[in-house]
């Protein structure tokens, strides 16, 4: 079990992961050397599995997803009104082929996509609903 000063770690080195030993151990008033221990015995427990650099691209709070949607009919301009009530939804593109929209979503969590997701797929007019999420923006140009 974790205690309040390992859960106050955590949350801050899962915002700010470079920060300095002696600024994270002024932040939950403790020693360095006892805030350094409850970091290694962390790492040790697997609660902490490492750190890394979050490199421009996607907010790492949010969860963001293509959602690729065949209709029953086309056109259908009352799901693009649909689509425009969600404030998640950020872009919908008509395509050809198979596929008629493709919907760019962006979620504050998994959870919270996946009602997002459940919601527009039993919009009526919706024969199909697949989605992809998105792992990492490689590079976008404007």
């Amino acid at each position: 079990m974790h205690d309040a000063i390992d859960r106050k770690i955590i949350a801050i080195l899962s915002k700010e992961a470079r920060i300095p030993i002696k600024t994270l151990a002024a932040r939950i008033n403790l020693s360095r050397s006892a805030t350094s221990e409850r970091i290694t015995r962390l790492e040790k427990n697997g609660t902490i599995r490492g750190y890394r650099a979050d490199i421009g691209g996607l907010d790492p709070a949010n969860i963001s997803a293509f959602l690729f949607i065949r209709l029953v009919h086309t056109p259908m301009l009352k799901m693009l009104d649909t689509l425009a009530t969600f404030p998640e939804v950020k872009r919908v593109c008509s395509v050809s082929g198979e596929l008629d929209l493709v919907v760019e979503v962006v979620a504050a969590s998994m959870e919270h996509l996946n009602n997002v997701r459940n919601a527009i797929a039993a919009t009526q007019g919706v024969q199909d609903l697949t989605t992809t999420i998105i792992l990492r923006d490689e590079f976008q140009r404007t």
